[in-house]
């Protein structure tokens, strides 16, 4: 029998005050992650609208502990927060050794069906950001040629 998948959701703030980019922060932030996760076994989804990050990191416990420590930790992320952290049977992002997604107007309706019609506040419970964050990815999974 394999053993559960450990999850871990958290949400931060973007440290930089100013940003050239969201799109091109996301896509280094998910190029570097894609590597080292792959490399430790991890499997994951960033969400990020310019000013927070929210991510789910899954797999051995030892490994996304230390992924999760190692962002904390990072110059980029101010006010780290744990919101779930537990098992799960399966992975929910097991194609993914990281994807990210840039919130945009697009998906304004996507949001607010989550309970984030504006700014993303600081009492979502990792629950929402699971369902959200598998809403965005399957429309991702989709649209991929």
């Amino acid at each position: 029998m394999p053993s559960p998948i450990f999850q871990i959701v958290y949400r931060s703030t973007f440290r930089a005050a100013r940003v050239g980019s969201p799109l091109q922060a996301l896509r280094d932030i998910v190029t570097v992650s894609s590597r080292n996760n792959a490399r430790d076994g991890i499997t994951g989804y960033l969400i990020f609208d310019g000013d927070t990050f929210l991510q789910i990191l899954e797999g051995e416990q030892a490994a996304v502990e230390t992924t999760y420590a190692r962002i904390a930790a990072d110059a980029r992320h101010r006010d780290p927060t744990l919101l779930h952290s537990g098992t799960a049977a399966q992975r929910s992002f097991g194609n993914w050794a990281m994807n990210g997604y840039l919130r945009s107007e697009a998906d304004a309706a996507i949001f607010a069906r989550h309970g984030v019609p504006g700014t993303i506040p600081p009492e979502l419970s990792g629950a929402t950001v699971m369902a959200l964050a598998q809403e965005l990815a399957a429309g991702q999974r989709r649209s991929a040629p």
